[in-house]
């Protein structure tokens, strides 16, 4: 099976607000998304088709039949207002994850013989939803950034062992990195928002549990888990997710990716062993 992707881009503007909430519930809900009147975004919808390479060309799908369905079906989008300019927004909240749910819809309504694996639809760099059809799981990602300094040096190894091991990253007074740590949770959406979680909830615990804690720390000396702990980011991972997870009750914590420098990255399903999406 092949597994091929084609993007697209368009600009937006929606509001995300349920009229006789208060401000602080919107907020909660659709964080900065629920404040104001309206706004706008840089969308990025990126298609994943699946298939079998057909013998004759050499081809899962032609691109350029899945370049106009695009145009035809997200393309229209493009300098477009979701609430009053999309029949399916009339009546409901223009949502990230109810967007990626009309946009699937509407591609394979399409004429073009292709079997669509996954849209993943960007809000922003920060924020991404991911759609599979045929389901009421949605996969929401949320990405921040935190600076921290470590050592890298385990206890159950020599100096000799752990200068070999870990090399530069081994220096006795420690280095530091710009991570980046982008959590998938995967749930239903909630009819009345539209969304998997609020997304201020969801900012909330990443402040408490993540910002508050690692930021501009030295994970070797600030943080009990790492006095006896290598802090590798294979481990530091886990001290995430052991963090997070008893935080998520009404929806499953799925993936947390850390990204540690432009040339490390890690991801951690924690028991969950099923295949990746």
């Amino acid at each position: 099976m092949m597994y091929l992707s084609r993007r697209i881009r368009f600009s937006a503007a929606h509001s995300c607000r349920i009229a006789d909430w208060t401000n602080i519930q919107n907020a909660q809900a659709f964080g900065k998304c629920g404040v104001g009147t309206g706004h706008g975004h840089d969308y990025l919808c990126e298609v994943t088709i699946e298939g079998p390479i057909e013998a004759r060309t050499g081809i899962v799908v032609n691109l350029v039949d899945v370049k106009q369905v695009l145009l035809e079906t997200v393309g229209v989008l493009d300098s477009s207002h979701l609430n009053h300019d999309m029949a399916e927004f009339k009546n409901a909240i223009p949502t990230t994850e109810l967007v990626a749910g009309v946009l699937w819809e509407r591609i394979v309504s399409s004429e073009v013989d292709f079997h669509l694996r996954r849209i993943r639809l960007y809000q922003d760099r920060t924020r991404f939803v991911d759609y599979h059809g045929g389901t009421e799981m949605v996969y929401v990602t949320r990405q921040i950034e935190f600076s921290a300094a470590h050592r890298l040096h385990s206890p159950e190894l020599s100096d000799e062992e752990n200068a070999a091991i870990f090399g530069k990253c081994n220096n006795p007074n420690g280095h530091g990195h710009n991570y980046r740590l982008e959590v998938t949770v995967r749930g239903s959406v909630d009819p009345t928002t539209g969304t998997v979680i609020g997304v201020g909830e969801m900012d909330d615990i990443l402040d408490m549990e993540v910002m508050r804690r690692f930021d501009h720390r030295n994970l070797n000396e600030d943080l009990e888990e790492f006095k006896q702990l290598n802090p590798t980011s294979e481990e530091f991972s886990r001290v995430i997710w052991n963090h997070l997870l008893p935080r998520f009750n009404k929806v499953e914590l799925y993936k947390i990716r850390l990204v540690e420098t432009a040339n490390n990255a890690f991801e951690y399903y924690g028991d969950n062993h099923e295949r990746p999406y």
